[in-house]
């Protein structure tokens, strides 16, 4: 079996290669601006400034670290720095492939489903290829240890052991490290907490926020008033896709700027703290709400996160096309667990996702546009490159886009809500199978709590 596995995963890995190597080769030195502010950063620290006063690093400083890794590598070995940092994210996005292949195959789906989901999903997948290749940002790295920590805690439900949810929150704690979002996964760690000892639940909680909190710490005593600014403070770019594009003055007529005349409150400016806000109670709340079911299948793990990442990205006050690696390997986990009506969803969702990125990267100045290297210097790409590079444009491109958002967080909230009431009854059968004396009394408590091995 596992040599069946490993031939399955070379020819997954060997495609994700070949096409990213095709596609390099197409389109050269392309890059999005992201790849100029890390090198802008590393300037600025060469010349001995904080690289946090560029305001180009807006989280955490483990890409800050790794950049400078990349950069000492790519100093040694005489080669570009864009050509290292591609190596490097998709080295990085390879073992997301591996660790979700491993994962699914200890959850018994059949191989030929493993393989079709990481082909498509993320191996041959367009947005995949242009965000490790062009785009050059750390999203894959959110990916990845996301995904590792949803493996942990898959392996806690499975073998009880409750240093399994301590390594889920050490590596959701690196993610915050990474980029804060991570934050908003602190729920899933909830059921996992309420079988933990209270000296697990003070390890845990130092592990998920530990890492992240001390690092802010050191740049925050450094260079304050940036880090308050771009790293506290940020909340992404707005005006380009989503509720914050149509909110943008430009489209539908200044249709907020009607109801800011209407309601008299400012929309454009209030809505990132009020979606602060509600990200802050939704959290809060849906730990309460978890706290009290039995751990989670891996199904209903997977898509916890993809669903609370769509919310995030969908519904938020910015945004940005790299952000699609937060879901991406959560998303192609439920489509080789989840019933055939959400692989539907999600094929419509890659059909148009696929379009979106091909376009707004092959024509948006900012995003690389890789249109000028394949095609040339042609007047009517640099004409659809100046239509495009506006947020109103932009915005409408990405509709469709946004609509399949909606749909997603819409069915993935419904399966949500049905794996809840199959959760909490058998939550009650095992209760009432306690209450029977049919399981011994050291074993009773635990098996309440955490029932069952996934299936």
């Amino acid at each position: 079996m596992w040599r069946s596995a490993t031939r399955d995963l070379a020819v997954v890995l060997g495609a994700s290669w070949f096409a990213r190597i095709v596609f390099v080769a197409a389109i050269g030195d392309t890059h999005s601006v992201d790849v100029e502010y890390w090198e802008g950063a590393l300037d600025a620290q060469d010349a001995g400034k904080n690289p946090y006063e560029t305001g180009v690093l807006n989280w955490p400083p483990l890409w800050l670290i790794v950049i400078v890794g990349l950069d000492w590598a790519s100093n040694l070995l005489d080669v570009a720095f864009l050509s290292v940092l591609r190596v490097f994210l998709v080295l990085v996005e390879s073992a997301l492939v591996t660790t979700l292949y491993f994962v699914l195959i200890s959850l018994d789906v059949t191989r030929a489903s493993i393989r079709r989901a990481l082909l498509v999903g993320i191996a041959l997948n367009p947005v995949a290829i242009l965000l490790v290749s062009q785009h050059g940002n750390s999203d894959v790295i959110v990916g990845l240890l996301v995904t590792l920590a949803i493996a942990a805690l898959i392996g806690q439900r499975r073998s009880r052991d409750g240093v399994f949810w301590l390594f889920g929150c050490l590596l959701l704690g690196i993610g915050v490290l990474a980029k804060t979002v991570p934050l908003v996964l602190a729920p899933v760690l909830a059921p996992g907490a309420r079988i933990a000892s209270w000296v697990e639940r003070s390890l845990g909680s130092f592990l998920f926020v530990g890492p992240a909190a001390l690092g802010v710490c050191v740049i925050l005593v450094l260079t304050p008033s940036a880090v308050l600014d771009h790293v506290i403070g940020y909340r992404s770019t707005r005006g380009f896709f989503g509720v914050s594009g149509l909110l943008d003055e430009h489209v539908f007529g200044d249709l907020s700027g009607r109801v800011d005349r209407l309601t008299g409150i400012d929309l454009r400016a209030s809505y990132p703290t009020a979606f602060t806000l509600a990200v802050l109670l939704g959290v809060l709340w849906l730990g309460g709400r978890l706290w009290r079911e039995p751990l989670p299948q891996a199904e209903r793990l997977f898509l916890l996160v993809a669903v609370t990442f769509l919310a995030v990205v969908g519904l938020g006050p910015g945004y940005g096309p790299q952000y699609a690696y937060w879901l991406l390997p959560s998303l192609v986990a439920t489509y080789a667990l989840l019933d055939d009506g959400w692989r539907r969803l999600l094929l419509v969702a890659f059909v148009v996702s696929s379009s979106t990125y091909a376009i707004e990267y092959a024509f948006v100045p900012w995003l690389g546009a890789y249109a000028e290297a394949v095609i040339g210097d042609a007047n009517w790409v640099a004409d659809v490159s100046a239509y495009l590079d506006t947020p109103q444009t932009l915005t409408l491109l990405r509709t469709p886009l946004f609509c399949v958002y909606l749909a997603l967080l819409v069915a993935g909230g419904r399966r949500l809500i049905a794996q809840r009431r199959l959760a909490i009854a058998e939550l009650k059968a095992q209760s009432s199978d306690d209450s029977d004396g049919r399981t011994s009394p050291p074993e009773a408590s635990r098996a309440a709590i955490a029932p069952g091995r996934s299936g």
